[in-house]
């Protein structure tokens, strides 16, 4: 069948076909063309011609209320959205779940004076629940971007209250009359899940799960014990940074194993989310660079979120309900791949010995956090380094990466401190401290408070992120900010801290005995580090423990030991 060029058209009536959505109310009109040639000459769509954009929402009210069936409507550009206004306030009300499928120019023609080109997404709130504009495919980005919103807006039909949506088609009036022979894109269809529904987990028995935490609160007894269950019965893994607050029997701390490449060897078929942001780029790319998994996410919100390019299914309800729905009677599995997990982890050596720098302070300073201590931690780099390492899984950790910026490091701990007695502390770099300086002057200051500020004179993040291309451009001054002048000391005295400096491993080992134990007033520990051995330190670290290496010098032992002949077989042990 011939379909127009235009991706995006495409990809909206691949997903129509999906949902089952086959009711489509068409308005006549030039823009909206792709769209119709597509639908009416498709046999799965039942199509019905209506003039007037006016009468044809009301028309798609009335197969609703006949059929029960979600219905489609397709306008073109201009005033035509304008006149679904009226029927779809009617809806809106009424709680019917209709696709109004609009159609537009470009985004570069608005408010210039192109021939029908007014905006199409300006709809009143109350006429649909969300509006999602469809850019032209040019890209992976595009394409992803095009898939997610239609997903996302044929989900939202009848999502808790049903009611109707907007799907606007930028279509490109130079590739109008352009149509291949050609097959509709395969777009996996993404289900959400209630608490009531029938619930398809087939297969779960068989997988390798993944299960990831997001940032999350101290999980309660019932919410651990639900979980911990869960992985009794199936062939799972607890994936958790210091931000999930979560420590429980089968949970991995695996940012490090996946910064060094060891998602090759640990594929899961099925990562299930929970929580909030992981903060966590080296999961990000090591997942996003896999193909072959399914990602289910559980939130009470049920919102559609796909991190990684590969949503599944939602599953609508409490993370504890989840968990206990669907743990069985008894264990089913000899948990393979948690041990794949920890013998990864029995690969990795963190003692390696480190040049002074945030790295080298969080190797040495993480065990000595006390118990039931607070943790913050600025965003990137400090975040990165301290969870490389084991805490006491007493200490409860937080940063701001819900919305991931620099701002607020020192005062949400401070708002954490006022009401415990236990230390709490923070880790932060010098531009994130000084961004949010002005709270050491507040009156709310408990003796409780520790500042550990890594002082490395800027952004040694944006050093590091740019380390292979640094040579190419001048990142110093205005990437990272270097040079700024500036140390704590006479702001943290005046606001009565005790200040604490360290410039080598020797200082820093003395100061922080004091830094981790109890002192009458709060402190800051400026350590000075050098931000070019910043680089350094996590170069030296993340290649030391890189899966390449390890793997190689396994090899290297096995073929000493066993010869040539038998290096083929224990290649598949290795992988």
């Amino acid at each position: 069948m011939k379909y127009t060029i235009q991706e995006n058209v495409q990809i909206v009536v691949a997903l129509l076909k999906k949902y089952f959505i086959r009711h489509i109310v068409i308005s006549p009109g030039g823009t909206n063309i792709p769209f119709v040639q597509a639908v009416q000459d498709d046999s799965f769509f039942k199509c019905y011609s209506v003039v007037d954009e006016r009468s044809a929402m009301y028309f798609a009210i009335g197969l609703y209320l006949e059929t029960g069936e979600v219905v489609a409507t397709s306008c073109t550009s201009a005033q035509a959205t304008r006149n679904y206004i009226p029927g779809l306030t009617e809806a809106f009300y009424k709680h019917v779940p209709i696709v109004a499928i609009t159609t537009s120019k470009l985004e570069c023609f608005l408010y210039q004076e192109y021939m029908q080109a007014p905006e199409q997404c300006s709809l009143p709130c109350d006429c649909v629940k969300k509006s999602f504009d469809l850019p032209p495919v040019v890209d992976d980005n595009t394409r992803m971007l095009c898939i997610s919103r239609t997903r996302n807006a044929l989900l939202e039909l009848n999502h808790n209250v049903p009611g109707p949506i907007q799907l606007n088609l930028r279509i490109a009036d130079n590739q109008q009359g352009k149509y291949l022979e050609i097959d509709l894109p395969e777009i996996e269809k993404v289900n959400r899940y209630m608490c009531w529904d029938k619930w398809d987990t087939e297969n779960l028995d068989k997988a390798k799960i993944l299960i990831v935490i997001g940032e999350h609160r101290v999980f309660s007894q019932k919410e651990q014990e639900s979980l911990e269950a869960f992985c009794e019965c199936y062939n799972a893994v607890v994936y958790s940074n210091h931000l999930s607050n979560f420590s429980g029997k089968y949970s991995i701390k695996g940012n490090l194993l996946l910064e060094c490449g060891y998602i090759s060897i640990l594929d899961p078929d099925i990562v299930i989310t929970i929580g909030g942001q992981t903060g966590d780029y080296p999961l990000f790319f090591a997942l996003n660079s896999r193909k072959n998994f399914k990602h289910w996410r559980v939130s009470e919100g049920g919102e559609y979120v796909d991190t990684y390019g590969k949503l599944n299914k939602i599953f609508e309800c409490p993370t504890e309900f989840f968990f206990n729905r669907l743990k069985q009677s008894k264990s089913i599995c000899n948990h393979t791949y948690y041990q794949e997990w920890i013998h990864a982890q029995n690969r990795l050596d963190k003692t390696i010995e480190l040049p002074f720098s945030n790295l080298w302070v969080a190797q040495n300073l993480s065990k000595r956090i006390p118990k039931n201590s607070i943790m913050n931690f600025a965003i990137l780099n400090s975040l990165r380094c301290w969870n490389y390492f084991d805490l006491p899984s007493n200490v409860k950790c937080f940063s701001n990466v819900a919305a991931f910026g620099i701002d607020g490091c020192n005062s949400m701990l401070f708002g954490e401190s006022v009401l415990t007695k236990e230390l709490c502390f923070i880790v932060t770099g010098d531009l994130a401290f000084f961004y949010d300086m002005n709270v050491l002057g507040i009156r709310n200051i408990n003796n409780n408070i520790r500042i550990l500020l890594i002082n490395n004179n800027g952004g040694a993040e944006f050093r590091y992120m740019t380390r292979n291309w640094i040579d190419k451009f001048d990142v110093d001054n205005f990437v990272a900010a270097m040079g700024h002048n500036g140390i704590a000391k006479g702001w943290s005295q005046d606001c009565n801290f005790e200040y604490l400096t360290a410039k080598t491993k020797e200082e820093f080992i003395e100061n922080s005995k004091k830094f981790v134990g109890y002192n009458p007033k709060p402190i800051i520990f400026e350590v000075f580090t050098d931000s070019n051995i910043e680089v350094e330190a996590l170069n030296l670290f993340l290649s030391h423990n890189s899966l390449h290496k390890n793997t190689a010098h396994i090899k290297k032992i096995i073929k000493k030991v066993i010869g040539q002949k038998k290096i083929e077989l224990v290649k598949k042990i290795i992988r």
